[in-house]
């Protein structure tokens, strides 16, 4: 592998720790065959200089096919779940893929995977004319968090038949929310509420930044904190939900109005307690969209 000319390009990366902590997650999930996945983000292009932001990363999608040596995404769930986040954020992008060697030990990436990236990268469809590649090498023995996997980060340019390895000290590690997946991680980061106020600030945090169509409201009878919006759900189509607080550590996520292939599963959601309201509204979209893409699998 190459390392990158900083005479004529400087790339630098910012990486979010819930980004990370999503990619090691789903490792740890598949500890026995390759995974991966999409990164989202933003760029920005200043001289020689190349700043990669990511936002967010798109898991491997229900039809992924895995094994120890090879990978194959379910690109119509990832192009859904995109789509669905660009209507939210037009000017995300998407600036490349992650997957995994830390099951079979190979230190870089393969000739297969050099080959892809260049058909990615050179393709009259990619909007930017690089492609970021991030690799997860292999599993730290009795290492947590952070500290799990070792990682490795590289860049392909349209045209350029070489691969370029962006140094560890380019890539910096931000503490910041992602827009996907719905993050199972932002309240694990927060400090966790010691009350009913705390909570209902922390939930608010959250809507504002993954669902700001959600508007909270206070019963003037009961003084309980409810949500209402619009839920876009991957096929595009959209549902209206409402998040109630019932009691301590009790928050239903109640939908009206789903698309027909998800009302089996609308009962199952509103009888589900969680201990947020942000908990409660995430378990109910993963629910609308497995749900909604199982259904088309099977027609």
């Amino acid at each position: 592998m190459k390392t990158i000319d900083k005479s004529t390009t400087h790339v630098r990366v910012m990486l979010p720790k819930s980004a990370l902590l999503a990619v090691f997650d789903e490792c740890d999930r598949y500890d026995s065959d390759e995974t991966g996945g999409r990164l989202l983000g933003v760029y920005r292009k200043n001289g020689s200089e190349l700043e990669i932001d990511v936002t967010g990363i798109i898991e491997p999608g229900p039809n992924a096919r895995r094994t120890a040596t090879s990978f194959f995404q379910d690109g119509d769930y990832q192009a859904q779940v995109f789509r669905t986040l660009e209507s939210r954020q037009p000017e995300i992008e998407h600036l490349g893929n992650w997957h995994t060697h830390h099951v079979n030990g190979y230190p870089t990436l393969s000739s297969g995977d050099r080959a892809t990236y260049h058909r990615i990268v050179d393709h009259r469809k990619h909007n930017t004319d690089f492609f970021y590649a991030l690799l997860v090498v292999t599993r730290k023995a009795d290492a947590k968090e952070l500290d799990r996997y070792e990682i490795r980060h590289y860049l392909l340019r349209r045209g350029d038949g070489a691969v370029y390895e962006i140094p560890a000290a380019d890539v910096e590690i931000i503490d910041r929310a992602c827009i996907w997946p719905e993050s199972s991680r932002i309240e694990q980061q927060l400090t966790p509420p010691t009350n009913t106020k705390a909570m209902r600030a922390q939930d608010q945090m959250i809507f504002h930044a993954l669902y700001p169509e959600m508007q909270p409201f206070i019963s003037n009878r009961t003084h309980a904190m409810t949500w209402k919006g619009r839920l876009t759900l991957v096929d595009d189509s959209a549902v209206d939900v409402r998040v109630v607080e019932l009691e301590d550590d009790d928050y239903r996520a109640l939908i009206k109005h789903a698309p027909e292939e998800c009302a089996a599963v609308v009962a199952e959601i509103a009888e589900s307690p969680h201990r947020s309201a942000a908990r409660a509204l995430r378990h109910a979209e993963h629910v609308l969209n497995r749900n909604l893409h199982g259904s088309r699998d099977e027609t």
